[in-house]
């Protein structure tokens, strides 16, 4: 899936079935209703997926299902709203990424240089791969020029398609700090652009 196609994913609210209000689906999947739970699923997992993928995650279908697992099984105490759900959801997701590149980091620390050279040529860049299989390697060049919290908000922004105050409650940040992430992932990817463009 490129992220031209993840951006144009209808949003995922109005995928829930039109008779049932989300409180009422919620409640339900809370009761351990198997429909309210693929209900659930059903409206979220395309953007869950396409966030995974596009933030590099070596097997995007098994972080989404790992993120839904967990959302699942600790759904009983989730609060809030359909807005508030999918921020949950997301935030899930992103802990997952993050607790999976930190095995990577670690697993790299504990083996020999050369073991780490053989394993890195082999694999090559996990971002790099992800946004190959998704059809996308122009757009995984563009984001390397990011930090790792702009990389998120643009994803969050782009392919989940999440207003800048979801974005803010996924990352734990201040909305003026979000926005602050995204002026500058923008303008350094407009900077990037530029220098592209210029012939050599």
């Amino acid at each position: 899936m490129s992220l031209g196609l993840a951006a144009s994913v209808e949003n995922w609210s109005g995928l829930l079935m039109v008779e049932r209000s989300f409180d009422q689906i919620l409640e339900k999947a809370k009761a351990g209703d198997g429909r309210a739970f693929e209900e659930l699923y059903e409206s979220m997992h395309r953007r869950v997926y396409a966030f995974a993928a596009a933030r590099g995650a070596a097997d995007p279908e098994a972080l989404m299902n790992d993120a839904f697992l967990k959302v699942f099984t600790n759904i009983a105490v989730f609060v809030g709203n359909e807005a508030q759900f999918g921020g949950w959801v997301f935030k899930i997701a992103r802990n997952q990424i993050i607790d999976e590149f930190r095995r990577q980091e670690r697993r790299v620390d504990e083996s020999d240089l050369d073991e780490a050279n053989e394993a890195s040529a082999a694999t090559g860049n996990v971002e790099s791969e992800a946004f190959a299989r998704m059809g996308d390697e122009w757009v995984a060049a563009q984001l390397e020029v990011l930090t790792a919290e702009q990389r998120d908000v643009v994803v969050l922004r782009v392919v989940s398609n999440l207003t800048i105050e979801e974005i803010a409650d996924v990352m734990g940040k201040r909305i003026g700090a979000i926005k602050a992430l995204q002026r500058r992932a923008f303008r350094t990817l407009a900077r990037h652009l530029d220098r592209q463009a210029v012939p050599q």
